[in-house]
């Protein structure tokens, strides 16, 4: 009787004991937040309750943390934490590719899949993508031919605009529309986004709250990227301090060609670093090289009165002999190097391009120096409203196609997508694969520890040639902005620049109907070619200024006026969304 009394309470003890310990494993399980103690699985594994739902905490998402609030899981300093991780991994339990068209170019790579974020983000989502890629310089046209003949890849990355905008792409059964599967759930990152920041819930769809597109979303401000610059080596020899108004500038320029023999200024019109993106010398004469937005009503900027102002001083400056002879058939390769050579002294410029120009310019002198400059003023009093400037939900932008439909991957392709903008991949985007291409440092701080950086010197190569390996920049993605190699210059022109008011700057994210989208671009196609013709020759003095009034009166002719309506409308429907 007392054996047997004896061998119930030993099995009734090892009963409790097994039950505390499946409690408290039970109760780690269940309770894996930020604070708790969780039981660390290994990298990659997933921590899962008793219903298999995946929790929070550390280690459950590939090695990173799943959690729908901001969590610090590293030495990193607490700016760096701008997302959530709400994306379950892997997005599929198969294997499943994509195929994305993207236009490539590049030196230092024979193809986007050697790019170490695709090679990580295969192993993280099981999502392989396969990239076609249109010819160079022949963008468009194949753009145009794989809408004509169906041959549709599963996402169109940065592409150039379809006829009649994306809402036509839509109706037309190329494009789809993103906002059944954000209302399905399926986006959880960008949600997220949308609800915690009210420019982005505001840029991210159109002006009836639909979306159609994966933008580039720039969390961390780094604007402006593009502005002026000048030698500052040869202002200290010539005894200049930096110039504030047009007066500085025209006095700047003549001794620097008188020292130098040189025509100092690089002058470029329509691209990135010229007077259609950063409004070099145009904002000095209150207006712009295209569409503005003063004071909350859209017009046409070779129209207002400033225009013929700016064309005259340009115009004055080429007959001098202050601006680059050859200004008007330049590349951008050529530009640069202009600029690198040593025969500019002041020149529009993104930053971007300053580490290979200083890199070569130094190589030839030791003494070169570019500094950033602010928009010179024209009279006194003057306020500049227009500078080069970008809104957190940015044009650059992916679209997936209906082919995703058809073959049965739409929602694993919405997962997928949707993961690029959570903390962790938004992370592996900006930065690339931690342990691969940087590291993070105990003072909060990281270091790039890409291999082939060590090397760059050798082979004359600066950081913005390099980062295609290891990392992405113009796609649709939440984009850590500060994450590039940036020089102290780059720091400084930021903060300068951003200092002149861009109130004036048309908004990026307006919206057409595909009626609309239609006629203002079967408008501007031709007004734009004819904009661009005359601002040559009225600056090369081809064309008299005494013939700007014939000029305007062409513009009105080629209705101008209707498409000013046309984007006004849109513009208004802009500034009245919630």
């Amino acid at each position: 009787m007392l054996k047997s009394l004896t061998k119930v309470l030993s099995i009734i003890c090892v009963l409790l004991l097994l039950i505390s310990l499946v409690g408290c494993s039970t109760g780690s399980q269940d309770t894996g937040t930020e604070n708790d103690e969780v039981t660390p699985n290994e990298p990659g594994e997933t921590q899962v309750d008793e219903k298999g739902e995946v929790v929070e905490g550390p280690n459950t998402n590939n090695g990173r943390p799943y959690n729908l609030k901001p969590v610090k899981w590293d030495s990193r300093d607490d700016r760096y934490l701008y997302g959530i991780n709400a994306t379950k991994l892997p997005v599929t339990d198969k294997p499943v590719t994509l195929v994305v068209w993207r236009a490539f170019n590049s030196t230092v790579m024979k193809g986007l899949d050697e790019c170490e974020v695709f090679k990580e983000l295969e192993k993280r989502t099981g999502v392989k993508v396969e990239f076609v890629y249109p010819p160079v310089g022949q963008e468009a046209d194949n753009f145009n031919l794989r809408i004509a003949t169906n041959d549709l890849p599963h996402m169109f990355s940065t592409p150039p605009e379809y006829p009649g905008g994306y809402r036509k792409a839509v109706e037309d059964g190329i494009y789809l529309e993103l906002t059944p599967y954000y209302d399905k759930g399926l986006m959880p990152n960008i949600k997220w986004l949308r609800e915690n920041y009210e420019e982005i819930d505001r840029d991210i769809v159109d002006d009836e709250g639909r979306m159609f597109y994966w933008p580039m979303i720039d969390i961390v401000p780094s604007h402006p990227w593009s502005g002026l610059w000048v030698r500052a080596d040869w202002l200290e020899e010539l005894g200049l301090d930096m110039p504030k108004t047009i007066a500085d500038w025209d006095n700047m320029l003549r001794k620097m060609k008188e020292a130098k023999g040189v025509a100092p200024l690089a002058l470029d019109i329509t691209r990135w670093y010229g007077v259609k993106t950063n409004y070099m010398f145009i904002a000095a004469y209150d207006t712009g090289y295209d569409f503005i937005n003063k004071n909350g009503k859209a017009v046409y900027g070779p129209l207002e009165p400033g225009f013929k102002d700016w064309l005259t001083k340009m115009n004055e400056w080429y007959k001098e002999g202050l601006i680059d002879p050859d200004f008007a058939t330049r590349d951008p390769q050529s530009y640069t190097a202009n600029i690198a050579n040593g025969k500019v002294g002041a020149c529009g410029l993104a930053y971007g391009e300053l580490g290979q120009i200083l890199e070569t310019g130094r190589s030839l002198d030791p003494d070169f120096s570019l500094k950033p400059v602010l928009q010179p003023t024209s009279y006194d009093g003057q306020v500049i409203h227009l500078r080069q400037n970008n809104s957190i939900v940015r044009g650059d932008r992916d679209f997936f196609t209906t082919r995703l439909v058809e073959d049965g991957l739409d929602e694993i392709a919405v997962k997928w997508k949707d993961y690029w903008y959570s903390q962790d991949g938004g992370d592996l985007c900006s930065r690339g694969p931690e342990g691969v291409s940087y590291r993070w440092k105990e003072d909060g701080s990281y270091e790039w520890i890409y291999p082939r950086l060590k090397d760059r010197e050798k082979e004359g190569l600066d950081f913005w040639t390099l980062y295609p390996l290891f990392k992405l920049h113009n796609w649709g993605y939440l984009r850590d902005s500060t994450a590039y190699e940036f020089r102290p210059e780059v720091y400084e022109c930021i903060e300068l620049w951003s200092t002149q008011d861009a109130s004036w700057v048309m908004p990026d994210n307006i919206s057409f109907t595909p009626e609309e989208s239609t006629e203002f671009n079967n408008i501007m196609v031709d007004i734009r070619t004819y904009v661009d013709e005359m601002t040559l020759k009225f600056i090369m003095g081809q064309e008299p200024l005494s013939k700007y009034d014939e000029f305007v009166t062409n513009l009105k002719n080629m209705n101008i006026d209707r498409a000013t309506e046309i984007i006004n409308a849109a513009l208004q429907r802009y500034l009245a969304r919630k």
